[in-house]
């Protein structure tokens, strides 16, 4: 299946809401069997979902494959737990003026092949993906006007305007051989990573090798295979039988069975996604052949009345079980992100308020409202259900169900009234909020690709542009939140919650994933 970088963000999010998702803790139980075993040097990773294609060649820009992606290749800057820019092939960066970021790069650095790491890799990386209008990682340059090479280790990326997070969007593009990619005939991925390719099974495994001439530490694991295994029971039981030493996105409600298990380790993982609600803000209704009905949604007192009936502590509760698996969320980004908003809060169930809001936009019989989501996922399912219980207290509203594929086609092409999604800020920036789901919808500027419903405030719009070239940190960070507020008084979306991933992790295995969902081999230690 081939996806757009549209539709990769858009599974990026689904998956967010399909798994259960992360603050970070430790539950373990020792083996003495496993402590007593000879240290291996090989493991077993167990994930969720397949990796579509290799850079430059992969056809998706979701989770699972840019982390595995991450393992063969580096990228001139990358992020921390925190989504704090660290250096990786460039080992310095400055800004000889506001559009202008002038990288120094690492010498001695070996692609897998052999060949060295020059800074005409990095233009040619660069250029490869501004030159193919149909790459999926297009999106994160579109600011790029130019890359020039100054020297040998040493390249300039221009600016169309000054663009303050460049490096945020520099952290998934990979440096690629240009010697190589325009002698190879087949789509063998080639990098600098610690791991190379050595076999790779479609749709069921993939084996990498270290790469012993490593420009950092060499790790301890020699080989590691990730295993694709999209069913959670299976997964989970490939776990438990020994058949993974490493597995990601376990069933959070099985948390106090698996913690019981001898020789298991288990960790809750933030995760900086945000499920949510938004709605079409049109103010006729375009869908069910009644263009000229007035939409109930358009008035901000019905969007605000809805808020109100939502009990998300209840959801929590019967959905999760447990409040250390999932926390409320009071708007489009959690702490971990640049640009959250500490003075925004949820606004509090209150029946009584909510019919209040409903008699004086004039619907206190209330209305018709469906909302579009996806069935049997789990997770996403049962917050649905409750959802449906507490808002049908107020209005008419119902739930359409509908299979994955039928429901990204109908959300994109904006068919849709009342749906439900989740948004992980990959950036680490608060900006993408703006450009993908709050400002105006503008196709030609490819902004608003996500405003599915048609948001429009010419005051956060304003903002929107603004943050985008603002070079002081703290004065964008100020007014970013400012917009935040805005759009927050506008319920330009209902926050719901932010869940949490369970990861496990056999004994003699030593490894904290990531707030960014990365399993990076090279981290992993064995004991």
């Amino acid at each position: 299946m081939n996806y757009d970088s549209n539709t990769k963000i858009l599974i990026v999010l689904l998956i967010s809401i399909v798994i259960i998702l992360s603050t970070s803790g430790c539950l373990t139980n020792q083996n003495e069997n496993t402590k007593n075993n000879p240290i291996k040097k090989d493991i077993v990773i167990g994930v969720g979902n397949p990796a579509y294609g290799f850079y430059p060649w992969h056809t998706s820009y979701d989770v699972c494959s840019i982390s595995i992606n991450h393992n063969i290749f580096n990228s001139l800057v990358s992020f921390d737990d925190l989504f704090r820019v660290k250096a990786e092939l460039a080992e310095s960066w400055n800004n000889p003026d506001n559009s202008t970021w002038r990288f120094r790069i690492r010498k001695n650095v070996k692609f897998h092949n052999g060949y060295d790491l020059t800074a005409e890799d990095v233009k040619y990386s660069i250029d490869i993906i501004l030159n193919n209008e149909s790459n999926v990682l297009r999106d994160l340059l579109i600011s790029v006007k130019e890359t020039k090479v100054i020297d040998d280790y040493t390249v300039d990326i221009i600016t169309h305007e000054p663009y303050p997070i460049l490096l945020n969007k520099l952290t998934d593009i990979f440096i690629v051989s240009k010697k190589y990619q325009e002698e190879t005939i087949k789509k063998w991925p080639i990098g600098t990573g610690a791991y190379k390719v050595v076999e790779i099974f479609k749709d069921d495994s993939l084996i990498l090798e270290r790469f012993d001439e490593y420009w950092k530490e060499i790790p301890d694991v020699k080989q590691a295979t990730f295993k694709f295994i999209e069913n959670s029971d299976v997964r989970r039981n490939a776990f438990i039988n020994g058949e993974v030493d490493i597995v990601e996105h376990l069933e959070a409600l099985e948390y106090d069975n698996l913690s019981t298990i001898p020789g298991i380790n288990l960790y809750l993982i933030t995760h900086p996604t945000v499920t949510y609600i938004s709605f079409d803000f049109r103010e006729n209704c375009s869908l069910k052949g009644a263009p000229d009905e007035k939409n109930p949604l358009s008035d901000v007192r019905v969007r605000k009345a809805i808020y109100h009936a939502i009990n998300i502590e209840e959801i929590i509760k019967r959905v999760f079980n447990n409040s250390i698996f999932a926390e409320p969320a009071s708007q489009f980004l959690t702490p971990l992100i640049f640009g959250y908003n500490p003075n925004i809060t949820r606004l509090p169930y209150d029946l009584n308020l909510s019919r209040e809001l409903l008699n004086q936009s004039g619907y206190s019989d209330g209305f018709d409202l469906v909302l579009d989501c996806v069935q049997e996922t789990s997770t996403h399912t049962r917050i649905c259900k409750v959802l449906d219980e507490q808002i049908s207290k107020i209005i008419n509203f119902s739930l359409n169900p509908l299979p994955i594929g039928e429901y990204y086609d109908k959300i994109c092409m904006r068919n849709t009234t009342c749906f439900i999604l989740g948004w992980m800020a990959a950036t680490g920036d608060g900006g993408e909020i703006y450009d993908y789901i709050i400002r105006s919808v503008d196709p030609e500027a490819g902004i608003g690709t996500f405003n599915l419903g048609y948001y429009s405030n010419p005051e956060v719009d304003r903002i929107g542009e603004e943050i985008t070239y603002m070079m002081d940190y703290q004065e964008r960070l100020k007014l970013m939140q400012e917009g935040f507020e805005i759009a927050m008084e506008d319920v330009a979306w209902i926050p719901l919650l932010s869940s949490k991933l369970v990861y496990g992790v056999v004994d003699g295995i030593s490894w904290q994933p990531s707030n960014n969902m990365l399993i990076l081999i090279e981290d992993i230690k064995l004991d």
